[in-house]
């Protein structure tokens, strides 16, 4: 009996923490849990008691058991008024001092490159947060912008180099390239944050598992570093990182932002961050942490190749309590790829290398149009000999940044002095009637730039031929993209480096993807809804050398419904990996994916640039078109040695739309010449109303100098007359609009626009057929050459049946199911009962 008393004494003091442990117990068994405790969750004997008292462990971290405020986060000291809302953030980080630019009265201006950079071996970061040095001015790595940094006379005594010494700091889980001293991490990447230099973040990207950050800010309070979709707080993945005021010790805080705009920062339950040192003077704060790219913490962003928003905010007073005060101003946002290749470097000061600035000259901007294609002739700079372009950067004015969406240089096919000849007047718009005729030779892009690109370096064997012909002509392509309607004066265009000294391989510029054309249809109201160009092995068999070709870099364009792009590479039926991808797209940032090595690309090669769109705000359909609200699915391709070829592209051929579509026939027009008219350019500007000459393809099938039929023509005064009367009142600009349908009778009477909205795009029983129809059906494909003819007829073929690439193997995030205290409590308790029970009873 006395055993058994013992046992329900026992049983009687766990008693009433059974429930509790039960359903602890119950959620890690059933994966319940909304968010997962951290393993490394022990309290520092380092801290003082004080702070300890009522307080929750998260982490290395301490969330105070407090009332407080909703408003907590704000310096109230600073407030004269009610809390005001917090400033609406830059549309993108895209906002900073173009150095560089002054506008020229002359065309383009060559000069000697006098000094290029300021320094060869990089910049030390731990300069700017010397303890003695007073610096007056800090260079860069080779190609970034100089940035001055005001002279200051370091008074007191700087904060000691503080260890973080935190149980754990160092996690297991690094792999061996990790385990090495915080000074002896080698960041390959750096960026500016700001405008002024006031944050610079660097990083290690080498290690496939962890990513390594050095941060260097112009902070005695804390630097917050966030990743996001766009440039808020809303949702996004957050750090606080700071030196405490009074035992030196180095502090970083995983968080994550709320829905509310008016919100502070959220500690997440799961720390995933390593501190590796910190260290902080008179002047700056420098932080080195790590992470794991993929930290399975739903709180946390996926870090990887893909674009990303890069957050910061500044405060000048550390957290108390890990409570941070609001950032005020000072916080803004900078669109980056953490992972992938590194971007080639510049070369090395050579004093042979010079630039020549292909721009604009005081470009009126009206405020008259939301889309501007504006076009200008410049004649080959006057050297002696053919140079090669080794690297270009973008000129874009200070001010217009939200308005220079991309700009392309071409080289022009004609080599005649008339053409040159128009290098004296200010441009045209491009793609218009009032276009001179001799412009359309020029379609051999040798830059592609899109916004927020900061231009590229090539490697150091590859260059791109300029000046080849002494009377050569170049025509610069800026489009405005003007949703505001404001005026500007631009003078914005792109920087070409060159050399005489010829480098071993000719690097020449194709464009693949699908033709800019009302052809290219996707659908409204869809989350994910993909199109695709295809470059038959027809083309690159004629093409391309016994060999094949090498890619270096490919530039990945869509506007603004664009979510993810690709270009895919197959050959004999089997996909090869992705010549390149975005799995991320940003409309702001556009940047070239330099390969990390070389893609070959052999004769009989087939390649597929697929575009995947996000349209579920939209309520109409989106055509392809040049306005930022139109779309596009382009891929420039740089690649050596050059070839004839310009251009590999398809689209849907526009009998294959309309009958997918459940058209057969239309008023006035047969469904045969109607095509011919989509790949005509002059054709199609006489033919159709105004609005048709912002809608041509860049690469048309057909130019106005090659044959026409002359009962297209006639057709066409027909077309013309048996629509006019309908489209006297239409207002729409939309080619679609203007076509109005015969046959069949349930939809006689209604313009194909009326038609494609009135769809139900929200059935996905409709939609996907319509999808894989247009996707994997027939494709008319061109095969354009740089002298501005096609290398073989167009021809209408299936899209090809291939082996897809295996999908590659990523982190797979599981909830570990291991037996916590708390579940051995339970069982412990249930076997105490079960015994006491079983006494009992004998």
């Amino acid at each position: 009996m006395k055993i058994l008393g013992l046992l329900l004494t026992l049983f009687l003091m766990v008693e009433a923490d059974l429930l509790d442990l039960y359903v602890q117990h119950m959620d890690e068994t059933m994966g319940t849990n909304n968010i997962k405790k951290h393993p490394k969750d022990t309290v520092s004997k380092t801290r003082s008691k004080r702070y300890l008292k009522g307080a929750m462990r998260y982490g290395h971290f301490r969330k105070q058991r407090l009332d407080v405020e909703d408003d907590w986060w704000i310096d109230k000291r600073v407030l004269k008024k009610p809390l005001p809302k917090l400033p609406i953030s830059k549309p993108d980080g895209l906002d900073f001092p173009n150095l560089k630019e002054t506008n020229r009265n002359d065309d383009h201006e060559i000069v000697r490159k006098k000094q290029l950079f300021q320094a060869s071996e990089g910049f030390d970061i731990d300069r700017i947060a010397g303890d003695t040095e007073s610096i007056d001015e800090v260079s860069i790595a080779p190609g970034d912008e100089v940035m001055q940094v005001l002279k200051r006379n370091h008074t007191r005594i700087p904060k000691k180099y503080h260890l973080q010494k935190e149980a754990g700091a160092l996690k297991d889980f690094r792999s061996p390239k990790q385990k090495r001293s915080a000074s002896k991490l080698n960041f390959t990447r750096h960026e500016v944050l700001d405008e002024v230099g006031d944050v610079i973040l660097e990083w290690d990207p080498s290690d496939e598992v962890i990513i390594t950050f050095k941060v260097t800010a112009r902070t005695l309070g804390y630097v917050g570093i966030g990743f996001n979709d766009k440039n808020h707080m809303k949702g996004a993945d957050l750090l606080l990182a700071w030196i405490d005021d009074h035992d030196n010790s180095v502090n970083v805080l995983d968080s994550h932002g709320l829905e509310d705009d008016n919100a502070a920062p959220v500690a997440d339950e799961s720390q995933d961050i390593d501190i590796l040192g910190g260290s902080q003077n008179d002047t700056h704060t420098i932080i080195t942490f790590s992470r794991r790219w993929q930290t399975c913490d739903p709180e946390d962003r996926h870090l990887n190749e893909d674009n990303v928003r890069v957050l910061w905010a500044l405060q000048d007073t550390d957290p108390e309590l890990n409570t941070p005060l609001w950032h005020g101003e000072r916080r803004g946002a900078r669109p980056l790829r953490l992972g992938g290749a590194v971007p080639k470097p510049p070369p090395p000061h050579n004093p042979d290398i010079r630039h020549w600035d292909v721009k604009l000259n005081q470009f009126a901007v009206d405020d008259k149009q939301d889309t501007i294609y504006w076009c200008k002739i410049f004649k080959a700079p006057p050297f002696n000999k053919k140079h090669h372009m080794i690297g270009y950067e973008p000129l874009v004015e200070k001010g217009n940044e939200g308005l220079v969406h991309h700009m392309i240089l071409y080289e022009c096919a004609s080599t005649s002095s008339e053409l040159g000849k128009y290098s004296r007047i200010v441009g045209s718009y491009c793609y218009d009637p009032t276009m001179p005729k001799e412009w359309e030779t020029c379609i051999r892009p040798i830059v592609a730039w899109a916004r927020g690109s900061k231009g590229e370096w090539f490697a150091e064997h590859v260059g791109i031929p300029v000046a080849e012909h002494k009377e050569g002509s170049y025509m610069l392509e800026v489009h405005y993209n003007n949703p505001t309607l404001k005026k500007a004066i631009d003078s914005s265009g792109i920087r070409l480096h060159l050399t005489p000294v010829l480098r071993p391989n000719e690097a020449g510029i194709f464009v693949a993807g699908v033709a800019v054309s009302p052809l290219h249809l996707i659908p409204p109201r869809q989350r994910e809804y993909a199109t695709a160009g295809y470059c038959s092995p027809d083309c690159t068999e004629k093409l391309l050398p016994e060999d094949g070709v090498n890619v270096i870099s490919v530039v990945l364009h869509s506007h603004l419904a664009g979510r993810r792009l690709s270009l895919k590479h197959i050959r004999n039926g089997q996909e090869l990996p992705h010549i390149a991808h975005e799995n991320h797209f940003d409309f702001d940032y556009q940047q070239s994916h330099s390969l990390a090595e070389e893609v070959k690309i052999l004769p009989g090669d087939e390649l597929v640039t697929e575009c995947v769109y996000d349209t579920h705000d939209r309520p109409n359909p989106t055509l392809g078109g040049y306005a930022a609200s139109q779309e596009m699915c382009l891929s420039f391709v740089v690649y050596y040695p050059r070839t004839e070829l310009a251009g590999c592209y398809s689209m849907t051929p526009a009998t294959d739309l309309f009958k997918t579509l459940g058209v057969s026939n239309f008023k006035g027009v047969s469904l045969d010449n109607l095509e011919k008219l989509f790949l005509t350019t002059g054709v199609e500007a006489v033919t159709l109303p105004t609005i048709v000459q912002q809608q041509l393809p860049v690469y048309p099938a057909t130019r106005p100098s090659e044959e026409i039929d002359e009962t297209v023509i006639k057709e066409t005064e027909t077309a013309i007359k048996a629509i006019k009367e309908f489209t006297e009142q239409v207002t729409d600009d939309n080619v679609f609009a203007r076509l109005v349908i015969e046959e069949p009778k349930e939809f006689k009477g209604r313009t194909l626009a009326e038609h494609m909205s009135a769809l139900a795009w929200t059935d996905e029983l409709l939609t996907r057929p319509i999808e894989n129809t247009l996707y994997h059906g027939r494709h008319m494909t061109f095969c354009r050459k740089r002298d501005d003819k096609l290398a073989i007829p167009s021809d209408i073929q299936s899209f090809p049946n291939f082996t897809r690439l295996p999908e590659k193997n990523q982190t797979v995030c599981r909830e570990r199911r291991t037996m916590s205290s708390g579940a051995i409590s339970v069982t412990l308790t249930a076997a105490l009962y079960i015994i006491a029970l079983s006494i009992s009873l004998c």
